[in-house]
């Protein structure tokens, strides 16, 4: 079994860790020096016990690390994983066919404005899969 503190941090943790760090700074517990030192080794945080060891001589706020736990805890179906649906196969298809709409267009317009279908088509395509 992993120790809590060998669980590993992202972004959101580190970003907590730094804004509780400027809050000590901010209050006087923290000299320029040390909280210099300290918001560089959360910066570089990459377990859990990399965090919780910045904030051992410090009262709260302290960062909570539950983001890391939550996850472990339940899986998320990723979209990618997920069956797809008719509207994701019709926004699919349309946005393969946008170049060739987009050609067509131009040709019949002879504009070259007609490129922008592509990423409209591709947009709207993205609001059809949600």
């Amino acid at each position: 079994m992993v120790d809590d503190g060998d669980i590993r941090i992202g972004s959101a943790e580190r970003d907590e860790a730094l804004a509780a760090l400027a809050e000590h700074h901010a209050a006087g517990r923290l000299d320029a020096n040390e909280y210099e030192d300290r918001r560089g080794r959360a910066a570089d945080a990459v377990v859990r016990r990399d965090l919780t060891s910045l904030f051992v001589d410090l009262p709260e706020p302290r960062p909570t690390l539950t983001a890391a736990a939550s996850t472990l805890s339940r899986p998320r179906a990723s979209r990618a994983m997920s069956r797809p649906t008719a509207q994701g196969k019709v926004a699919r298809t349309l946005v393969s066919l946008s170049p060739f709409i987009a050609i067509g267009a131009f040709f019949l317009t002879r504009s070259w404005l007609a490129f922008l279908l592509i990423p409209v088509i591709a947009i709207l395509a993205r609001t059809l899969d949600d």
